[in-house]
């Protein structure tokens, strides 16, 4: 018994120190009002070369996978329902992003003639060199149905360090909770 104690502490203090050895990078994101992301139940990705990314193909697609297919959508590449593409900007620039509500509450809780209603307050950011950009965009329409970024993580080369590509994706993906309706 005692030895079961002591392989339990071991495996939470491990767990723990590797859950608190990387931060979490700060994310912005925005959706579109009009979303019906109810109606969203499978994706894909938007195809890339390899060194078109300056990241690693394999595990950002892989780490957006599972965290897509945790909420309950699934991957489906001959007919998602929305497709996802990614990118990072070695670059600082100027960004043009949304005050909104909690998407959350907005998607739950509004009817759809009040997200008609809702206007767009821009929002100006300026993005420090080493920008991760993460899109859902709606495969009948073509629009962008969320969006969410990070910056600032040049000096944290995500580019060479797995667990910080990695991080970086989750970072940004946390900020999109919406399950999707499979009934």
């Amino acid at each position: 018994m005692k030895k079961f104690y002591l392989i339990l502490t071991v495996v939470v203090s491990l767990s723990l120190t590797s859950c608190f050895s990387f931060r979490e990078y700060p994310v912005e994101y925005d959706y579109n009002y009009l979303g019906d992301f109810k109606n969203y139940p499978t994706f894909s990705f938007i195809s890339k070369n390899q060194d078109d990314l300056g990241l690693s193909k394999e595990i950002v697609e892989a780490t957006v996978k599972n965290y897509m297919e945790v909420l309950g959508y699934k991957y489906d590449d001959d007919n998602p329902t929305f497709r996802i593409n990614y990118f990072y900007m070695s670059d600082t620039l100027s960004y043009k992003g949304y005050e909104q509500p909690e998407m959350l509450s907005f998607v739950k809780i509004r009817d759809d003639k009040d997200k008609k209603k809702e206007e767009y307050k821009e929002k100006k950011h300026s993005m420090n060199s080493g920008t991760f950009v993460i899109s859902f965009i709606e495969q009948e329409n073509y629009s962008m149905i969320w969006q969410g970024y990070t910056t600032d993580l040049y000096k944290e080369d995500i580019q060479s360090d797995p667990r910080k590509t990695r991080v970086a994706v989750l970072s940004i993906l946390k900020n999109y909770v919406y399950l999707p309706d499979l009934n």
